[in-house]
């Protein structure tokens, strides 16, 4: 057994906190809205969780996607709130399906239906590059494959993306396309304003 080592709080004031890019615009690097599952795991989930479970489960840790594996961990698919909604579930139930007995597997959004971004063009791209290629996107995630080792190397949020650069825009209803409109149409209808006066 190792001896671990303990020290006294009395004399700390401080915490650790993240750290925080200061000034990011829409010409930042889009690495600063890239969530890297080197530093931070994936979240997933398997197949067999049922659906109504993982509702409960994907509200209680603030997440709106998790990435959906095999009993190997291999990537099978992504799920979002979205895919559980209510008129997903009574769209299934319509199918034939009992509520009670829908799986992941049942609302996922298989990986051969997915596109994904690769992780050297992300490197070499800004916010604004990103956002104009995703503006008719009317989803939350974009996967980022890491197209050396061939992996799901991460994700961006529109989320992310929202709060970095701090828009008027509401996280529960973002997508990729509302946030092109606030943060590219938006700051150009406010330069024409501005030069209009």
């Amino acid at each position: 057994m190792k001896k671990l080592t303990y020290v006294s709080t009395k004399s700390v004031n401080e915490l650790t906190w993240p750290t925080v890019v200061e000034g990011i615009n829409i010409y930042s690097s889009a690495l600063t809205v890239f969530t890297d599952f080197k530093t931070a795991g994936p979240r997933v989930i398997e197949t067999n969780t049922r659906a109504d479970v993982l509702v409960k489960l994907m509200k209680k840790e603030h997440v709106r996607m998790k990435i959906v594996v095999d009993e190997y961990n291999h990537f099978v698919g992504i799920i979002s709130l979205e895919d559980l909604s209510e008129d997903a579930l009574i769209k299934r139930v319509a199918e034939g399906y009992k509520r009670s007995e829908l799986m992941v597997a049942d609302l996922m959004r298989p990986k051969e239906e997915l596109i994904a971004l690769s992780y050297n063009s992300l490197k070499n791209s800004d916010i604004e590059s990103l956002l104009l290629s995703q503006r008719e996107n009317p989803l939350q995630h974009l996967l980022v494959i890491d197209e050396d080792s061939n992996t799901i190397r991460g994700l961006i949020s529109s989320n992310d993306i929202v709060r970095q650069l701090r828009l008027d825009v509401d996280v529960a209803f973002s997508s990729f396309a509302s946030t092109y409109r606030s943060a590219i149409l938006g700051q150009k209808f406010q330069s024409k304003r501005l030069k209009a006066a």
